[in-house]
């Protein structure tokens, strides 16, 4: 269901163009009790929206930079936080570049054997871009892509991002290979 502070969350946003943050829960739930959430997050926009009859919303978002809970306060409608913007460094750059060319070719083996390699997608040459895009397209759980999401530098995203690629698409292929 599709909580009422949510909808007032989405309503706000839209009245003025605000930003919300993304933090995935850590421990507890949102329902009945205290939710703890990961201290590194990620600010979102909405980029399309829906509002169907019932008050829900379809919702399109985009990331648009981390940050890091200093606190938080659940006195409000909806659960807010004092965040700090956090740097996106690169990292080493011959390292990201190398890493990001692995990824590049890797990701395209990992679509064609999720069954999406006719659905061109075009990666950012930009390393610290290109980092984002392949961990929002990857599969995986959301613990997972939360330790994507806390690396330090694009860098070592990337590298990270390899090894999540070669596991899937090692596990793809033994998956394929059973059904034979």
């Amino acid at each position: 269901m599709f909580e009422q502070r949510y909808r007032d969350l989405v309503a706000h946003c839209l009245s003025d163009g605000q930003e919300f943050g993304v933090a995935l829960i850590k421990r507890g739930n949102e329902v009945g009790g205290p939710a703890e959430p990961h201290f590194i997050g990620t600010a979102a926009t909405i980029a399309g929206y829906a509002r169907l009859p019932d008050g829900r919303y379809l919702l399109e978002v985009e990331g648009t930079r981390r940050f890091r809970i200093n606190s938080t306060n659940s006195n409000g409608s909806y659960p807010s936080a004092l965040v700090s913007w956090m740097a996106e460094p690169i990292g080493n750059f011959a390292a990201a570049r190398r890493a990001g060319d692995e990824v590049d070719r890797l990701f395209a083996a990992y679509r064609l054997r999720c069954g999406d390699g006719d659905l061109p997608v075009k990666l950012p040459v930009d390393p610290i871009s290109r980092s984002y895009v392949v961990a929002s397209l990857l599969r995986i759980d959301a613990h997972e892509k939360q330790e994507l999401l806390e690396q330090e530098s694009a860098d070592l995203r990337l590298h990270e991002e390899a090894v999540v690629l070669r596991r899937e698409i090692a596990l793809l292929d033994h998956l394929r290979a059973k059904r034979v």
